[in-house]
Order: structure tokens, then sequence, then C-alpha cells
């Protein structure tokens, strides 16, 4: 089965994350890759830093980097794909954990080279306690390094799902995750020279100072709000009972009954 993409291209589905896993954490061993895990850490560290709870669940495509070591949660643990030190394996399409029982989760380009994205969105929803926060890391398919990611495909980076983050907060919405912080990071060139990936340092500094959109990559801090119905007791049996009157289905409907009354 083919997957269509931008411009009518069509590819091929993409590979499961425990296929894929393996040759994006070698990727982001790279000299591009270490540079784009240090600006997602710098700024990752202190959205997590001031997330509270009993539970945080971490799960990432480069397992050499741990976003939530700076977090005062005492228990913290990973889950990977496939096998990586400290983590453990599991398929993020059925988490195996309780509804409601994980305080924070965070997700590392999980969802950039997921089959079926929206799933684990799903899932990482509803392990997600009621006030829970979900902090999520993607690409940015509008900037450089998402243009890159879209018109090549030598790279295992480059093969995965094109989300942006309107797209995701939508998504976030139907399972009643607000969106709420974006930060954006990574406004050079994609190149994997260390020597030129220096010399484009400006290009950081005034993507950071101007806040501009085209950023590489972006961080969503997002929080479950869950409204809970209160049942309210009719008491039946006393002498005032309730008026019980009759409801308008419609706007115009109630329109035209209250100018009949008029």
């Amino acid at each position: 089965m083919e997957r269509k993409a931008w411009f009518g291209r069509r590819r091929e589905e993409l590979p499961s994350l425990e296929q894929a896993s393996p040759a994006l954490a070698d990727w982001f061993s790279s000299a591009l890759g270490e540079e784009l895990l240090s600006q997602q850490l710098a700024l990752a560290q202190p959205l997590v830093e001031r997330l509270f709870g009993y539970h945080l669940m971490q799960a990432s495509v480069a397992p050499q980097v741990d976003f939530a070591a700076c977090s005062r949660i005492n228990h913290r643990f990973r889950l990977s794909p496939c096998e990586h030190e400290g983590a453990a394996i599991v398929e993020f399409e059925q988490l195996p954990l309780p509804s409601e029982s994980i305080d924070v989760v965070l997700l590392h380009h999980m969802l950039d080279f997921a089959p079926h994205p929206h799933q684990v969105l799903r899932e990482a929803a509803r392990v997600l306690i009621p006030g829970g926060h979900l902090v999520l890391i993607g690409f940015n398919p509008f900037s450089l390094l998402g243009l890159s990611r879209l018109f090549r495909s030598a790279s295992p980076y480059q093969r995965g799902n094109q989300l942006r983050a309107a797209r995701l907060a939508d998504w976030m919405n139907l399972l009643d995750l607000q969106a709420g912080t974006v930060e954006r990071g990574f406004f050079r060139l994609p190149i994997q020279q260390r020597e030129l990936l220096a010399k484009t340092a400006w290009m950081e500094r005034a993507g950071t100072r101007w806040h501009l959109p085209w950023g590489g990559f972006y961080i969503i801090v997002a929080r479950k709000e869950v409204v809970h119905m209160r049942t309210i007791k009719i008491n039946w049996s006393g002498d005032k009972r309730p008026a019980l009157t009759a409801v308008s289905s419609t706007p115009r409907v109630a329109a035209r009954d209250r100018h009949r009354r008029d």
C-alpha cells in the first residue's frame, strides 16, 4: 500500500518504528543530528523542569539524550520500539499502561516516523491523567530542514511524516489536549559539516531573536483538559416540582417562537 505525499508524489508506506529506530539513532549521532539534539535539549529542559507529578514517560528515537534528566518527578522511565539500554520495548500504537496513569508524557520525533501517528498520539492522550502534560518534539515541514526532508530520501531522518504544528494542535483538540507553549529552534542550513554549521550560527541568533516560524523543529506543550459531568439530583417528591418546558431544536425555531410570543 502506498501513501500520497506532497506535490502529488507517491511513496512507499513508512517502516515500523522498530525498523526505523536503529538508523535514526545513528543519524542523531552525526554532526547535524548532534547539533539538532543540543538545541532541542536546551529548549526542552526548562519546559520539562516546571512540570510536576508522580510519573513521567519518555519515548525517543534518539536514546543518547535524556530530555527528562532535569525533571523534578522522581519516577521517570523510558519506552522504546526497539532494544535500547534502560528502555522497555513496547508498541506505541497500544501502550501497556493503564488509562489516566501518567503525569507527563514526552514524545521525541515519535509521530514523525510512526506509520500511524494519530494512533500513537491517541495512546499518549489515553495514559495521561486529567491535568497531565504532553511534551511533543517534531520536525517542522515549513523550514530549511523540513524542505530537505521533502526533496531527498537518502538519509533516515528524511523518510517520515510531514506534520505541521497546527495540524497536530487540531488532533490534540479532538483528544482533549489543549496545546499551549510552542517553541521553535534550528534556523540554520541542514548541512553535515561541523565547520559550516558553526559559520551559520548567525542564522540561529536571528531566528531566535525575531521568533521566526520556520525553525527546523518545534516543541509543543499540551495539557489534558477533561470536563467532568456533575449529576444534579431533582426532588420529585416535594411540593414544588420542576417546571418542564420544550426546548427549541434550532436557533431558527427559537427565534420564531419568541416572535410569536411578542
